[in-house]
């Protein structure tokens, strides 16, 4: 029997829906310590899933055996998971862990991008794909362009033939520091875009400007990585709250405004007034966080947003350690 356990990740952003320099898309985000998502995979005759999302397990394990003409034989058990659809980024982690442990069992060397590719992940953003690999801060670097594609026209089905095959390229990985804590908050409102919603918002989301996406790479070389490296919460969390508003722009119309909801904007601004270093929302929301340091202070923050969404419509609340490590497999 193989057993995975990964990790949720936040999403940082998405750093250029242009693609006028041949690419699209590059982000950026990190793996916390929780929720995590726990299952297992063993020999079995015909395909069998239990437990938590089985029905999308099964989709996922079907993938990997079609990918790689194997016969659909093994009962899997998802134990423990991630939230669906909130901006978690549980589908990946849902997928990787089956393909992984599918991998284990039908003793295919796989790595995770090639997994990534059999279970049809990865298709706008590589985080995911490269917090369940290695935990901490990641960022990618987009998916390249086909030549022959109108550079006016950026949208999700230009990229369809390169996903197939490919990932977004792991450019940057650093370990975070212990002692910075994600308050992270899931308002009681409607889940964000995910699926065939997920695929019309890319399709329909305009062209960013050139001058926008300049500034966001800017903000994030200049300021976002170097703060990280030397353990500077002050200007990573300006740069991340500045990246987060940028990148909101550039995804307003598709949205609704700068975040996925009106209770998702009072709830980032209330993180601020409580002294957040710095805040987002993650991929489409409704998730949201704000960045302390010290437990303690994550402790108090926590419980000043959990009164706090009693008046705008309830919701849940923890606080997410950073994940420096990968998936575990083990073999039970």
């Amino acid at each position: 029997m193989i057993e995975v356990t990964s990790r949720a990740r936040l999403h940082l952003g998405l750093l250029d829906n242009n693609g006028e320099q041949g690419r699209l898309y590059g982000s950026i985000g990190l793996a916390v310590t929780k929720p995590q998502l726990v299952l297992t995979a063993e020999k079995a005759d015909g395909l069998t899933v239990d437990g938590l999302e089985a029905q999308r397990a099964a989709t996922y394990a079907r993938r990997f055996f079609r990918r790689y003409g194997l016969p659909e034989a093994a009962y899997i058990n998802v134990k423990a998971g991630i939230p669906p659809h909130v901006g978690l980024g549980s589908g990946t982690q849902l997928a990787l862990a089956v393909g992984t442990a599918l991998a284990r069992l039908t003793g295919l060397q796989l790595k995770t991008p090639e997994i990534a590719v059999a279970v049809e992940r990865g298709i706008h953003s590589g985080i995911g794909i490269s917090t369940f690999r290695y935990g901490g801060f990641v960022l990618d670097g987009g998916h390249r362009i086909q030549q022959d594609v109108d550079p006016d026209h950026a949208d999700a089905g230009r990229l369809r033939q390169v996903e197939k095959n490919s990932v977004p390229p792991l450019l940057f990985r650093h370990p975070m520091p212990k002692d910075w804590i994600f308050v992270t908050v899931i308002p009681s409102t409607d889940q964000g875009f995910s699926g065939e919603a997920e695929k019309v918002a890319f399709q329909k989301l305009p062209k960013a400007p050139s001058s926008l996406v300049e500034k966001i790479s800017r903000v994030l070389l200049i300021k976002m990585l170097p703060a990280l490296v030397e353990k500077d919460i002050e200007n990573f969390g300006r740069a991340l709250t500045s990246i987060q508003f940028m990148v909101g722009d550039c995804f307003a119309s598709v949205q609704g405004g700068r975040f996925a909801n009106p209770v998702c904007e009072k709830v980032v601004s209330f993180l601020l007034s409580k002294g957040a270093a710095g805040i987002g929302q993650s991929s489409w929301g409704p998730t949201v966080y704000g960045l302390v340091k010290g437990r303690e202070t994550a402790r108090s923050l926590a419980g000043d947003v959990a009164r706090f969404l009693q008046g705008v419509g309830g919701g849940s609340t923890f606080c997410g350690q950073p994940h420096n490590r990968g998936a575990r497999i083990r073999e039970l």
